[in-house]
């Protein structure tokens, strides 16, 4: 049998590829649980952007900022849609970066990519 990453040494494990495992054991278990809970502070804490998109979509004639609910993302932080609504200028130039972007025409970054060419790594 060959050997699983449960049989290898934690001192072999990268800070990175923890905190991934972390990620992954949090959503998993939030995905398993419950959809959705009441935290501390009495807001709806989805465990899904979709989840929260739908729920966000029965909230008729309400802003994002006027329901006290919020999702995880990936990273594990606390994301809630904007107010904001696009001009239809901003709107077009959204539509065309996705459309780039699906294409492989554009390439997009990760935080850390980003941090390390701004040289703000520690």
């Amino acid at each position: 049998m060959g050997e699983t990453i449960l049989d290898r040494p934690v001192a072999s494990v990268t800070l990175r590829e923890l905190v991934d495992t972390f990620r992954e054991v949090i959503h998993e278990v939030l995905r398993e649980e419950r959809e959705h809970y009441i935290d501390d502070e009495g807001y709806l804490v989805f465990a899904n952007e979709r989840a929260y998109a739908e729920y966000l979509d029965k909230q008729k004639g309400k802003l994002p900022s006027e329901v006290q609910a919020y999702f995880i993302d990936e990273h594990g932080l606390k994301v809630v849609y904007s107010d904001y609504e696009p001009t239809p200028e901003k709107a077009r130039e959204l539509t065309e970066a996705r459309k780039r972007i699906a294409e492989g025409k554009a390439k997009l970054y990760s935080l850390e990519e980003v941090t390390q060419e701004l040289g703000l790594e520690e």
